[in-house]
């Protein structure tokens, strides 16, 4: 009997799953969403088949399951733009740069020799001093605050701004 329902199960997931993503697919508009999802609903078929053989229609039982999963995706998606609505509405807009000032200011971080873009990156993204950024990169704090005063100036030049531009000066 026990390799009745498995079978029973596989003939069931054979039949289930092409027209089970399909529906999925065309219900969240997103056919890698749509197999994932049908996967998902199938696997609660088998973890749950003893309950789902003994119902009126188990296609109905798999198919209602998908339908949810997708609608949990929705609403959590939902919330993830709310969320991240919220916090860019209080970001401080003066230090909220555009996309294509970002852009540009990583082609030109790119562009450094790399040992003065590593000085850089540990000084003013890492916030480390001169001291610990002389210890990761085992060179002597002058040379850190050469590197840095050199990677800063190549900047000013690439992206062209002034002294007093937004990128701080070497201390």
């Amino acid at each position: 009997m026990r390799s009745d329902r498995r079978s029973d199960l596989e003939r069931f997931i054979e039949n289930e799953y092409p027209r089970l993503s399909n529906v999925l697919t065309l219900y969240c508009g997103d056919r890698d969403l749509g197999e994932e999802l049908a996967q998902e609903a199938l696997v609660r078929a088998c973890r749950d088949w003893r309950k789902v053989a003994k119902a009126d229609s188990p296609s109905a039982w798999v198919t209602r399951v998908g339908l949810n999963l997708a609608n949990s995706v929705f609403r959590r998606r939902k919330i993830e733009r709310r969320v991240l609505r919220d916090i860019v509405d209080t970001v401080d807009p003066v230090h909220n740069a555009d996309a294509a000032e970002v852009i540009s200011v990583r082609q030109a971080v790119v562009k450094l020799p790399p040992r003065q873009r590593k000085a850089l990156l540990l000084r003013y993204y890492l916030d480390l001093s001169v001291s610990e950024t002389a210890r990761v990169m085992e060179c002597p704090e002058g040379t850190v605050k050469t590197l840095t005063r050199s990677a800063i100036a190549g900047l000013r030049h690439d992206i062209n701004i002034g002294e007093h531009d937004g990128i701080p000066d070497v201390v």
